[in-house]
């Protein structure tokens, strides 16, 4: 079979597809699909907790710099605003603006939309399958990171301990 080695580039494929898609759905609100699910993530997490951009880090698997970069500009287009922690003035708190919570229902129906065509015709079984190979992935992916680092890490210790016996 042809895609047997293909299997990242199918991932990349599928996910430019979503994008695109979520992208589209959400287009009349102004916003991207991932501010429009940061957005949504916001809304339902702030009703259990505050929510902070460390929160989104994790919940959507994003590196710091680029959470920061979205919500900059959700902020900049009004639909967020960032309040000071009482307990810790280091830390913002996120809060949906006026113009997210009007959109809120409107975007959560466009991506339903979207994950229902995306799951049509396929079998609560497939679908199960499917989340279950994409965890051995992520795990895998996941293993191969922490084993590269503990490589990185030992390889710098290497260096000074031969950098010290040298002097």
């Amino acid at each position: 079979m042809e895609e047997e080695g293909n299997v990242g580039k199918h991932i990349q494929m599928l996910s430019r597809q979503i994008k695109r898609r979520m992208d589209k759905s959400v287009s009349e609100y102004e916003i991207t699909g991932k501010q429009g699910a940061i957005l949504l993530y916001i809304y339902d997490e702030s009703l259990k907790r505050d929510v902070y951009a460390k929160d989104i880090e994790v919940a959507f698997n994003m590196r710091r710099a680029s959470v920061t970069g979205i919500l900059q500009l959700m902020e900049k287009n009004g639909l967020i605003k960032r309040e000071e922690n009482l307990d810790d003035g280091r830390l913002k708190k996120l809060k949906l603006t006026t113009r997210a919570e009007e959109a809120r229902e409107k975007l959560k129906n466009e991506i339903i939309k979207v994950e229902q065509n995306l799951t049509e015709g396929i079998s609560k079984k497939e679908i199960e399958t499917f989340f279950t190979i994409m965890k051995k992935m992520s795990h895998n992916l996941c293993l191969k990171e922490e084993k590269e680092e503990m490589n990185f890490k030992g390889y710098k210790k290497n260096l000074k301990e031969t950098k010290g016996k040298t002097r």
